[in-house]
């Protein structure tokens, strides 16, 4: 573990972009939620940028950090971490495929690509966010029905600046401009794969305002079911970092098995 750690803390200090940090906010609600419980579900994730590192923070009532993500994306190691236990998990940072690969692997497995129609409108509307011009996009992705699904429909109705993004998913530059990884769809389960027939721009950028509402068709009697995401950036900061958001807090220890959210006792 402590050659891990050391792989890890080599890319703390590599140049790169400007710091970014953005504050979200997350709001579902879901159809299909019994109307005898509560119908909606809310997050806050603070996410952290620096040359290599990134950070995740999820948040839960009264700001209560409840697991943090750090990623090294010059190693590919990251470490998932529960505040609440005292430990930590290592992990290896997922690899985005490129394209080439992507359509290899359809090329193979052709019963398991899926045909997606997504099509992207500029509204032409702009607003001021955080300094930032941002302009209005709305995208439309379908699914039609056939023997492995009853079909669906996703719109992704947003507002992007051009501003680098925070995630914490190490995401090459071409998948910025490629709709199968920029636009996404929730209508294609593995091991299925998409293939995206899209039409208009791609958006780019950073979402500071998103709204995405999910449509299933029911199946064999059941309802139709909506999910809708509402995701606002509540704050957006270009001040430097501290380095020690991307190191692991002292006394942590490790657990392989850690399970988020439930303290456990050792001997």
């Amino acid at each position: 573990m402590r050659r891990y750690v050391t792989l890890f803390l080599v890319g703390c200090c590599t140049v790169g972009r400007a710091d970014t940090m953005v504050k979200t906010h997350t709001v579902t609600t879901d159809s299909a939620t019994s109307r005898s419980v509560q119908n909606l579900s809310e997050h806050h994730d603070v996410l952290y940028r620096s040359g290599t590192m990134r950070r995740k923070d999820r948040l839960g009532g009264a700001a209560t950090l409840l697991v943090s993500d750090i990623a090294n994306c010059a190693t590919g190691i990251g470490f998932l971490i529960d505040s609440d236990a005292h430990e930590y998990r290592t992990y290896k940072v997922v690899k985005f495929g490129t394209m080439a690969q992507l359509d290899d692997y359809r090329k193979k497995n052709p019963q398991d690509v899926v045909q997606i129609e997504s099509k992207t409108v500029d509204t032409g509307e702009r607003r001021t966010f955080f300094g930032h011009l941002a302009k209005h996009f709305v995208t439309t992705t379908k699914r039609l029905a056939d023997e492995k699904s009853a079909g669906g429909e996703e719109t992704t109705d947003g507002w992007y600046i051009d501003h680098e993004k925070a995630d914490n998913r190490c995401a090459p530059d071409y998948v910025r401009t490629e709709p199968f990884y920029v636009i996404g769809t929730g209508l294609v389960m593995l091991p299925q794969i998409a293939h995206f027939n899209h039409s208009g721009p791609v958006p780019s950028g950073l979402a500071v305002k998103l709204t995405v509402t999910h449509k299933v068709t029911g199946s064999r009697g059941a309802a139709d079911r909506t999910i809708k995401i509402e995701e606002t950036v509540e704050e957006l900061s270009d001040s430097p970092l501290s380095p020690s958001l991307f190191e692991l807090p002292a006394g942590f220890h490790e657990n392989p098995l850690m399970l988020i959210g439930k303290p456990r006792t050792h001997p």
